[in-house]
């Protein structure tokens, strides 16, 4: 019997899936129309017709990083809503570390990446915040667990990293970074984005209770 040769067909869905396996194993750098061309064995011109340029396929990339995310589970209060939605966006940054100047630097633009703004939106609105402190909380709370995992995940190649000597300094000098050589030897990058989310819904609880509070007086 003779074997098919048939490829499967170009879709949006499948060179985006393509240019993602190249971010992952080659970095962002190496995006190009002409690449992802050639990890579906296709020329860049098939391309054109799923996707308009390179900047679509960054939009794209944003997208299914995003609906990796696992599906929201009905939450008893919008803290732990919030909370579940940072981590979960955290664990998929992480296993995309490459993706991560997209979210650090491009919006959600198409309409699957905004569903995610408009579902956390609401959430913020149906807890009580206006829809100025709705945006500020979104906006700051994304800033937080990007820039985090930045900070502790970002790849970064060999001749590029910097170890600070802390145990150098002068002990005279700085006295408390010298505490940290110590401290850094067991500190859990994890248990610190704990630290900060807690912080941060803590503040955001507080602010929501007095604005509240004050409309009553």
């Amino acid at each position: 019997m003779r074997q098919s040769n048939k490829r499967e067909p170009l879709s949006r869905e499948r060179i985006l899936r393509a240019a993602l396996g190249v971010v992952d194993s080659e970095g962002l750098e190496a995006i190009s129309m002409r690449r992802v061309g050639q990890e579906l064995g296709v020329e860049a011109m098939s391309l054109y017709n799923h996707v308009a340029n390179k900047a679509a396929i960054l939009d794209g990339l944003f997208e299914i990083v995003l609906a990796e995310m696992p599906a929201a589970t009905k939450a008893a209060t919008w803290q732990v809503a919030l909370r579940d939605n940072a981590r979960a966006l955290r664990l998929v940054l992480r296993a995309h570390p490459h993706t991560l100047p997209l979210f650090a630097t491009r919006p959600a633009v198409t309409p699957a990446s905004i569903i995610h703004v408009e579902a956390a939106l609401e959430l913020l609105r149906k807890a009580g915040f206006s829809a100025d402190e709705a945006l500020c909380t979104l906006q700051v709370m994304v800033a937080f667990v990007v820039g985090h995992t930045v900070a502790g995940y970002s790849p970064t190649r060999p001749e590029e990293e910097s170890r600070p000597a802390y145990e150098q300094l002068s002990k005279h000098d700085f006295p408390r970074v010298h505490e940290l050589v110590a401290v850094l030897a067991r500190h859990d990058i994890e248990k610190e984005f704990e630290f900060g989310l807690e912080a941060m819904l803590a503040g955001l609880e507080a602010r929501l209770t007095r604005r509240k509070t004050s409309r009553k007086e």
